[in-house]
């Protein structure tokens, strides 16, 4: 059975956790689905990426015509906090999909925050998916809330925790930082209390400490204002392979970005997150012994809780590797399972 499936998210947007969405997702249907071919909705106009062919984004609904299914493939693209008009776009993928005949899964998906008396509304067009595993609990009692219950729904896990990070870790490297840190814009975040507690955890620790850029856009910036108050390197990514090479070479990772601290735990490296989102407070919440700060947080609170965590590092590594044998793979995947079992009954 030879079949097409049309993968849809936030990819070719130089946002380092969306690409390695997509490597996990491919790296799965190619091992275990060989006669599924996937196709990429890519923001960027290239013939192919990672391996697999790609369809332009003005080309949505050619791309849905010639696919067999279309599949969501995690991230936080169900929501109104970036835009109302990002919402529809992907919810309009659904509906185009729904009307051309096509059926829909979503793999891992993250859903919420919907604040918007439109987006309240369109969220029922979600009943017409035929299968989703979420990412975290937040997402599963949202769409309880929403009255999403058509679907077949799993509990699953975020794709990255399933990304073999093995292939890419940076060996016998003489770089190694003691402290990585991912930041981001976000509103209420107290930057100048973040600023000063960094100064003196780096000082009091005599710390090799160095700034990473996670979204390569929207990161840029903010990074580069902690970068030149703390006289820190800046680390960009050229490619997903890069990325995991530089975090790997960090003894502990701080960071707003929740892909960073899954690799984090893929990699055994301790973590401290940083919480602007729900979606971050979910995944630290996982492990018993991590510590976490809020962006409100003050700098003698964000002080005591670094040096706190940087202390508890073999502690925080212990859960990381009781977290790993806890994951949900098959419920995260159940939906590719569905939509190929639907496939072999329309042969």
């Amino acid at each position: 059975m030879n079949r097409q499936i049309l993968l849809t998210g936030y990819f070719g947007f130089d946002n380092l956790g969306d690409e390695l969405l997509l490597i996990s997702l491919l790296d799965f249907i190619r091992h275990n689905f060989p006669d599924i071919k996937p196709l990429v909705l890519y923001a960027k106009n290239l013939p192919g990426v990672y391996g697999a062919d790609v369809v332009p984004r003005k080309k949505l609904l050619s791309g849905i015509i010639k696919a067999d299914g279309v599949c969501f493939s995690g991230g936080s693209i169900i929501q109104d906090t970036t835009s109302v008009r990002s919402l529809v776009y992907y919810l309009g993928i659904i509906l185009l999909s729904f009307i051309t005949g096509k059926p829909v899964i979503m793999v891992s998906q993250g859903f919420g925050p919907v604040k918007t008396w439109l987006g309240e509304k369109l969220i029922r067009i979600l009943n017409l998916v035929y299968s989703i595993s979420v990412r975290d609990m937040d997402s599963y009692k949202f769409l309880e809330r929403s009255g999403i219950r058509r679907p077949k729904i799993y509990q699953g896990n975020d794709l990255v925790s399933f990304l073999d990070v093995d292939r890419f870790r940076l060996e016998d490297s003489s770089v190694e930082r003691d402290v990585l840190v991912s930041v981001r814009e976000a509103e209420g975040f107290r930057e100048e209390e973040f600023m000063d507690a960094f100064v003196r955890f780096r000082e009091e620790n005599n710390l090799n400490m160095a700034f990473f850029v996670t979204h390569k856009e929207e990161d840029a910036r903010i990074t580069e204002r902690f970068a030149r108050r703390l006289d820190c390197e800046i680390l960009f990514w050229d490619d997903p392979v890069s990325a995991i090479e530089i975090l790997s070479s960090a003894r502990f990772i701080v960071s707003m970005r929740l892909h960073p601290l899954i690799i984090s735990s893929l990699l055994d490296i301790p973590f401290l997150g940083i919480i602007y989102d729900p979606k971050v407070r979910s995944f630290v919440s996982l492990f018993p012994d991590a510590c976490s700060l809020d962006i409100s947080s003050d700098s003698s609170q964000i002080e005591d809780t670094l040096n706190l965590a940087w202390r508890n590092r073999e502690r925080i590594k212990s859960g990381i590797i009781k977290y790993r044998d806890n994951l949900n793979k098959q419920e995260t995947f159940n939906p590719i399972y569905d939509l190929y079992n639907l496939w072999s009954k329309d042969r």
